[in-house]
């Protein structure tokens, strides 16, 4: 008597559901590496935003900010926060964007910094991360007060790529 087969077998199904098992751990793995990142680049935009008072503040004085306030800003730092960001300071004309509020796991209570160099034609030029030292500047300094680079404490892969060396 011959059958004619319907359907899967058991092994074939457990082959099929191994492979769907794969493919969502790797979906998921890859959305909280982009979620990671467009926290990031909140931070970024967030710093944007203390780069044009700490220009301004060099260029009247001649040196860099020694904190939020002699950059023009309000003294307290958490004055400046986002959804992932919790403070965004300046130390010595550095912008130092600190992470928390909504912010992940992987960066919560991080610091990410931006630091201001000049070329020799006289524009700034920022250093995010673990960007290399920009080409034919100096760090931004004056009046016996000198920026300082920091290497920041986020991992690489979820920096944007101008902050990557």
């Amino acid at each position: 008597m011959n059958r004619m087969k319907n359907g899967f077998t058991l092994i074939e199904l457990m082959i099929v559901v191994a492979i769907m098992g794969i493919l969502a751990s790797l979906a998921i793995s890859s959305y909280q590496t982009y979620t990671i990142r467009a926290q990031v680049s909140e931070a970024l935009n967030m710093a944007a935003g203390a780069k044009t008072p700490v220009i301004d503040a060099f260029n009247n004085s001649g040196r860099p900010p020694a904190d939020r306030s002699a950059a023009g800003m309000t003294p307290t730092a958490t004055d400046t926060r986002g959804s992932f960001v919790a403070s965004v300071d300046v130390d010595n004309g550095r912008v130092d964007v600190k992470f928390g509020n909504n912010a992940h796991q992987a960066i919560f209570d991080k610091t990410l910094s931006l630091t201001p160099y000049m070329s020799g034609t006289g524009s700034f030029i920022w250093r995010c991360g673990l960007a290399a030292e920009p080409a034919d500047t100096a760090i931004l300094s004056g009046g016996g007060v000198d920026a300082v680079y920091v290497t920041p404490d986020i991992p690489a892969r979820y920096l944007p790529k101008s902050c990557k060396p």
